[in-house]
């Protein structure tokens, strides 16, 4: 009755005896890898924090506008040159016989060429067409 017992004994020692080797192994792999994780956090750390000082430097304003004097060739405005909307001059739009096919115009009536479609006594006014759409 004894010699199972012993033996059952044994196989549990065993097996606890491997059980505990192969989590020995497992901790070292494991502290390997975090180790190894720590470092490239370090270096990770280390590239950004020199990314960052690149930025300041490429950003700083001296140094821009340094490059904008050298490469842009832009001027000041003048104070005369500044003018409020009211102050700008309007020209006169002249009115043109309606057609056909209507389609809208920027002052609102719509004609076959985009013109306006009033008659010469009601010549609209309207600010020049300056600007010219981006796509």
């Amino acid at each position: 009755m004894m010699k199972p017992l012993y033996f059952a004994a044994f196989l549990v020692a065993v097996t606890l005896t491997y059980g505990l080797y192969s989590m020995k192994y497992e901790v070292q792999r494991l502290e390997s890898k975090l180790l190894t994780l720590h470092s490239q956090l370090a270096t990770e750390r280390e590239a950004t924090q020199v990314l960052r000082a690149e930025w300041s430097y490429l950003n700083n304003p001296e140094r821009l506008e340094e490059l904008a004097l050298r490469h842009l060739d832009l001027t000041p405005v003048s104070v005369h040159r500044i003018a409020a909307v009211s102050r700008l001059p309007f020209r006169k739009v002249p009115a043109q016989a309606e057609s056909s096919a209507a389609t809208p115009t920027p002052s609102g009536t719509s004609s076959a060429n985009g013109t306006s479609s009033r008659s010469v006594s009601e010549t609209s006014w309207r600010l020049p067409q300056t600007i010219k759409k981006v796509r």
